[in-house]
């Protein structure tokens, strides 16, 4: 199964991440299936299962798909943080059709298991991007096992997979689809200890960078200043002197019970764009099976949902 490849997207699509210490499920629909009159993607479900065991994980997915309705269900499955690399290589001069099995042996002493056990698929930075005049590619790599997993748990949960995606491009169809992004927009995910971010500019993604921070998303936990100052200015440095691009026009930010009144005034003019949290409430309509709080920890899941349907970012 190709990793990310655009499909023609269903009316409502159901999404779902598996990691190691819980399962995320929503239901989307996008506007032209529940009516004109409110243009928001509809969030009809979403929410957190917190499991660490993987037999019980996959119970409780089973459990809530049934419950939900959802069987049978168009499903996106978007890969968990540890069941992928992301490569950036300079990508081999071959044809189209060559270009996965090139970056296969380009990228083999870069992953820690054997090359023929590896399923990789490639997106290309856009032709005006990139380095000294060449061309970039991600090259996303996961092992064939991993894949396998989670296609059987899919089947098993009785939802009709049509697409494995990596979180890097989730979190850019909820850039695109809920932010202005034709002057670029650099989403910041934080949770967990670690922090990642993306910048997205019309459809495409060009920059996607993680970093650890000290910041587990605690309701009442300042968000770490001085870390988040260094990491954003180290990517933004890397976008516009090494890519050679102009700065995004905005920050956003996002995460579990990170709120607006956390964005201090220092922490705004440490920053040389206009910074702000992402209000996913205001963004999306919540169907009574979606709950507020469940939003960031299903962000990914929910942007695995919401993928781009054929030709509509040409």
């Amino acid at each position: 199964m190709s990793l990310f490849r655009k499909k023609t997207a269903n009316k409502g699509a159901v999404g779902v991440q598996i990691n190691a210490d819980g399962v995320s499920l929503t239901h989307v629909k996008l506007s032209d299936s529940f009516g004109a009159d409110d243009a928001r993607p509809h969030v009809v479900a979403s929410e957190w299962l917190s499991e660490s065991d993987v037999g019980r994980q996959q119970k409780a997915l089973a459990d809530r798909v049934e419950a939900l309705g959802l069987r049978r269900k168009d499903c996106h499955l978007v890969l968990g943080r540890d069941d992928y690399n992301l490569l950036l290589v300079e990508a081999p001069s071959v044809p189209e059709s060559e270009l996965r099995e090139a970056l296969r042996w380009r990228i083999r002493d870069l992953i820690d298991f054997p090359v023929e056990s590896a399923v990789l698929d490639a997106f290309m930075l856009p032709e005006d991007r990139g380095r000294a005049g060449k061309r970039m590619a991600y090259v996303a790599v996961a092992h064939r096992e991993r894949i396998q997993e989670r296609i059987a748990q899919a089947a098993d949960a009785r939802l009709d997979l049509k697409t494995i995606d990596i979180p890097e491009l989730s979190l850019r169809n909820i850039v695109y689809r809920l932010c202005e992004t034709e002057r670029g927009v650099a989403l910041v995910r934080l949770g967990q200890g670690a922090g990642s971010l993306h910048i997205v500019r019309g459809a495409d993604l060009h920059l996607a960078r993680r970093f650890n921070v000290p910041y587990e998303g605690g309701l009442l936990e300042d968000l770490p200043e001085d870390v988040l100052v260094l990491e954003v200015q180290r990517s933004l440095d890397y976008f516009e002197r090494q890519m050679r691009q102009p700065p995004p026009g905005q920050i956003v930010l996002v995460g579990e019970n990170l709120t607006p009144d956390k964005i201090t005034d220092s922490l705004s003019d440490s920053l040389p764009m206009d910074l702000s949290a992402l209000d996913l409430e205001s963004l999306v309509t919540l169907g009574e099976k979606a709950q507020p709080h469940t939003l960031p920890l299903c962000l990914e899941a929910i942007g695995a949902a919401m993928r781009l349907m054929e030709g509509e970012a040409d």
